[in-house]
């Protein structure tokens, strides 16, 4: 006889998490960790109840991927945690979280790798966010056979979701706009030199968007010079800190401003805008006002040369990009349905193959020493040829008689939570009536 397969030791897969859907940003802030405190509390967890972890902490999501052969404990263990990390009792942030199991965990995982999930439907940072978490947990040997078949495919469905649709093609943040409305105003963006007026978060991010592409000199206007630093520090860049009195002769030497200060008056006036562009010999100026209030005076947009854009154009741009892109949202659907159920027939095979082998194998042995007994006592008289007979019957029945339980433990489908059991319990009713309780 083969070596019983043992499903024991495969372990569940689970999620508990919270993201922008279900927590407000004041909670969710609470619970972010860093990569030092997300190793020492998921190695802490191995402990206790998980077998493989994950742990995704972005500003917009945190989520404890785990694999576990003790669900209960499991998730206890991770709920405590997370008191520890936000130091506040469960039941003030136990109604935020969602939790998974099965196979909605593989729906989630496919659905959120390839950005289906994200406060901005196909942006492409959250792919790289996960690829990283899952990183560095593979690197703490944190994963094992089933969370590492799991992200990998992941994956692999995010980068056919980009490849086989368009979701990603038309950009739907603000910041992102801007930076694709410069490139079509200059050839080269790294050629040309940004003014950054004010701290605003979105002119930040702009400036961030910018400096991908090694723009050429960054001058910084800001009335608090600690925080002309700190955003010259948060682009990793060396820039010119220059006083708001400054602006107009740093204008002239710019080729994109960015405005996000709220002032009384204009920061940059009609006539302000005349001088600068008389200054600038012709030479284009691209200009991005999203302070509300504005801070640039409307009617410098009529200007020659001068490009002027206000968050309410950015705004509709990405408006009517959001309605094409979500007509690719069912094709990127379809796809990662498709993948789902791959993988879930991997993972059901898991639990189910060991199973079915061992409830086949322990039939046949009793099938075969029945034959034997009765061969050396009633059935003596019986020609090897009769005998032949009696055991391709005695197969036949046993094959039929396993046919039903075999065909629906091929056919369980756990990640039905209505029925409130998992495929352990499934599976573990049915290795009970035809694997133990049954056979004496």
């Amino acid at each position: 006889m083969n070596k019983k397969l043992n499903r024991e030791s495969i372990p569940e897969i689970g999620l508990l998490g919270m993201n922008h859907k279900t927590a407000p940003v004041e909670l969710r802030e609470k619970f972010s960790l860093n990569d030092e405190k997300i190793t020492q509390y998921m190695n802490r967890l191995h402990g206790e109840g998980l077998a493989e972890s994950v742990c995704v902490s972005t500003c917009n999501r945190v989520e404890i991927y785990f694999a576990s052969n003790d669900m209960e404990k499991a998730l206890d263990s991770i709920l405590r945690a997370l008191e520890e990390i936000s130091d506040l009792p469960r039941k003030d942030f136990e109604s935020i979280l969602y939790k998974k199991y099965s196979k909605d965990v593989i729906i989630h995982v496919l659905t959120v790798t390839s950005s289906l999930d994200s406060l901005v439907v196909g942006e492409d940072e959250i792919l790289g966010q996960m690829k990283d978490a899952y990183r560095k947990s593979s690197k703490e040997k944190r994963t094992g056979q089933v969370l590492n078949r799991l992200f990998h495919y992941s994956f692999k469905t995010a980068k056919k979701v980009r490849t086989e649709t368009e979701i990603a093609r038309n950009p739907l943040s603000v910041a992102y706009i801007a930076t694709e409305l410069a490139k079509k105003v200059f050839e080269d963006i790294s050629e040309r030199k940004v003014l950054l007026i004010g701290a605003g978060e979105m002119g930040e991010l702009i400036l961030k968007y910018l400096t991908k592409y090694n723009i050429k000199e960054i001058y910084l206007a800001n009335r608090s010079f600690h925080n002309a630093e700190r955003i010259a520090g948060g682009i990793n860049r060396e820039a010119h800190i220059i006083a708001l009195t400054d602006i107009p002769a740093a204008a002239i030497s710019a080729d994109i401003i960015i405005s996000s200060i709220s002032t009384p008056d204009f920061i940059i006036s009609q006539e302000q805008g005349r001088e600068i562009v008389k200054g600038k010999n012709g030479q284009p100026l691209f200009m991005i006002d999203i302070a509300i209030p504005r801070s640039i005076d409307p009617a410098t947009g009529r200007l020659d040369n001068i490009f002027l854009y206000n968050v309410d154009d950015l705004q509709t741009i990405a408006d009517e990009n959001l309605k094409n892109r979500l007509r690719e949202v069912e094709l990127a659907k379809e796809l990662i349905e498709a993948d789902v159920d791959e993988f879930y027939k991997w993972y059901e095979g898991l639990f189910v193959v060991p199973v079915i082998v061992n409830i086949q194998q322990k039939f046949e042995e009793i099938r075969v020493n029945e034959l034997i007994k009765y061969r050396r006592k009633r059935l003596k008289h019986l020609t090897e040829e009769d005998f032949n007979i009696i055991e391709d019957l005695t197969n036949q029945i046993m094959t039929k008689t396993l046919h039903n339980p075999i065909m629906y433990l091929r056919n369980l489908d756990a990640g039905n939570e209505k029925e409130k059991k998992s495929m352990k319990d499934n599976v573990r009713i049915v290795e009970d009536l035809f694997g133990k309780g049954a056979i004496r």
